[in-house]
């Protein structure tokens, strides 16, 4: 049973893409995580079928300082954004920090979207646009699919896909 993480980016791109956004930023998680290069791939792949330039990303580990320092490598290399894809709320929550200490406001200056939906996603200031992953969802699909394999051993195996969905709050406006 899993969560299908591609979708969840795409729906984070595109959504900025109708606000009026072309110049898109990332902050990845580590690559070294499958889930981390779902989210990166698909971000590389949104933007090269909408036919713009995926070359604005740098790699974080999870957590809140990474966001915030991979912030300021992005405007230390130079990039120039009006959205950002993080790869998770907590290093959203450093992004937007960082953004805040360099005088650029979220959204008028740049949108962002986190991964995740943390509790905590909807209080941040603004409240964070981000992709929600039913964990509950996950949780009962996998003892389901466990208990009918306990019960009958002859249940064909089989994956099962969640498909996670965008939560539009104050954090991203159209360009």
């Amino acid at each position: 049973v899993v969560i299908e993480q591609s979708h969840g980016t795409k729906l984070a791109v595109e959504h900025l893409i109708e606000l009026g956004h072309r110049d898109i930023a990332e902050i990845s998680g580590p690559l070294n995580w499958y889930d981390a290069t779902m989210r990166h791939q698909s971000w590389i792949d949104t933007m090269k079928r909408h036919k713009l330039s995926s070359r604005m990303s740098v790699e974080g580990n999870w957590s809140s300082q990474s966001g915030y320092d991979g912030l300021h490598t992005l405007i230390k290399a130079g990039a120039k954004f009006t959205a950002l894809v993080v790869a998770n709320d907590q290093m959203a929550l450093g992004a937007m920090a960082a953004l805040n200490e360099l005088g650029l406001r979220v959204p008028e200056d740049v949108s962002v979207v986190g991964f995740d939906d943390i509790p905590e996603s909807a209080y941040f200031l603004p409240g964070l646009t981000t992709v929600h992953q039913d964990f509950m969802a996950l949780g009962q699909q996998c003892v389901e699919y466990l208990l009918s394999l306990i019960t009958n051993p002859d249940t064909p195996v089989h994956q099962r896909v969640l498909y996670p969905k965008l939560i539009v709050r104050g954090s991203t406006a159209p360009r």
